[in-house]
């Protein structure tokens, strides 16, 4: 099963760019686009968070136009820039939530169980999730119990020494981890926020964080560093999911020089 990563869309109203710098509008529909003509094509694309940038309503009109022109299966889950009423009001014609009040799904993709979590806190830019998520996930995971499963959730469960980002990481890591640790089969985690390409095992755990088709977070490690955007190549993340393997491959969006070959026309190494 193979599964695009599309995350922080950051969608401002009438395609204003983003910080005077970022036409995040445009950035969407080269990245649906790219997703699009990939081939072999994913079999679900699943976008983790921060869809518009203030999460008013006329932001997901943009959002929703963009989506659209997906032609797989759609999973989608808000973040801290979002808001979950009008994400789930404005895009309710492409997705649907498995919880009355918080935007979490559960959804069968050719074996592979897709879990989504709503860990958004309107108004604060830090991640929590609710006791009515966690027992959600908690029976989903005893439902499911015997089925390979893979989490998606918009702010990452570890710190990654990125300070400004670390302290708006999920401030309730141990709680999610608590309902994990009872449980077999979760395959990793697939988190958004960090606008970089981040991999981490957390509580023996994999956690692939999503790369930015659009501006980075600033790769900065030093304890004291502003917060900062880039721009650099601009990319979604692939999961492959086989049984219990998962691989994570960076798909650039931008073209690049090639493929050229390795071997001649007599099956020589070029010289």
């Amino acid at each position: 099963m193979l599964i695009a990563q599309l995350t922080d869309l950051h969608i401002k109203q009438g395609g204003k760019h983003a910080y005077r710098k970022v036409d995040t509008l445009k950035c969407l529909h080269d990245a649906v686009d790219h997703i699009n003509r990939l081939s072999p094509r994913p079999d679900c694309v699943v976008v983790t968070g921060d869809l518009g940038d203030f999460g008013v309503s006329e932001e997901y009109l943009l959002i929703n136009e963009a989506l659209s022109k997906f032609e797989i299966p759609l999973y989608v889950i808000p973040g801290n820039h979002d808001d979950r009423n009008n994400l789930r009001d404005g895009l309710s014609d492409l997705v649907s939530f498995d919880h009355q009040e918080y935007c979490n799904f559960v959804a069968e993709e050719h074996g592979v169980v897709l879990v989504g979590l709503d860990s958004s806190v309107i108004g604060k830019p830090y991640g929590y999730l609710s006791n009515e998520t966690l027992d959600w996930l908690s029976s989903v995971l005893t439902e499911y119990s015997a089925k390979p499963k893979m989490l998606f959730i918009h702010h990452p469960p570890m710190k990654v020494g990125l300070n400004h980002m670390d302290v708006q990481n999920l401030q309730n890591n141990d709680e999610f981890y608590d309902v994990l640790k009872d449980h077999e089969n979760i395959l990793g985690i697939c988190a958004g926020h960090l606008h970089r390409p981040i991999t981490a095992v957390w509580n023996s755990i994999p956690v692939w964080v999503g790369p930015s088709h659009s501006h980075s977070v600033t790769l900065d490690l030093d304890p004291n560093a502003c917060s900062s955007f880039s721009l650099e190549p601009k990319a979604i993340q692939l999961l492959t999911v086989e049984g219990n393997s998962v691989v994570s491959h960076i798909s650039y969006i931008e073209d690049s020089d090639g493929p050229y070959p390795f071997f001649d026309e007599s099956g020589a190494l070029i010289d």
